[in-house]
């Protein structure tokens, strides 16, 4: 049975990741999103750690990450380079970015950017 602090916990991360979703393509960093989601960042931390075991800013982090990947594979997307895919959800430092990359998913972003165009060759102009 759940208790009315875990309830209101969910609540507020499911609040803050909605917002956070809402603003992927934008450098907002964790206060600025707990300002829109209404929430102290404070709080917001602490409903982290008791739901997702894990911080809102390792949170953003991930999502980030996660959303990147999905442009690279997304084989109709705009995505024409790993910097702009890079840049577009934040990652200033793309060697940085390119090694957390590679870490959590087994290849690098350039990688996964290639095998996406061999899959979804680009049309034919005209």
């Amino acid at each position: 049975m759940s208790t009315g602090r875990e309830a209101r916990h969910r609540e507020i991360v499911e609040r803050f990741e909605k917002v956070a979703r809402a603003n992927l393509e934008t450098t907002a960093g964790v206060a600025v999103l707990c300002r829109a989601a209404g929430v102290t960042s404070r709080t917001l931390t602490r409903a982290f750690r008791a739901t997702r075991g894990t911080t809102p800013l390792q949170y953003l982090h991930d999502l980030r990450l996660t959303e990147a990947r999905h442009s690279l594979l997304s084989g109709y997307s705009d995505a024409k380079s790993v910097t702009e895919v890079a840049t577009r959800f934040g990652f200033r430092e793309l060697g940085r970015f390119a090694g957390e990359y590679r870490e959590r998913l087994g290849e690098t972003p350039s990688q996964t950017l290639r095998r996406t165009a061999r899959t979804y060759p680009a049309e034919p102009a005209g």
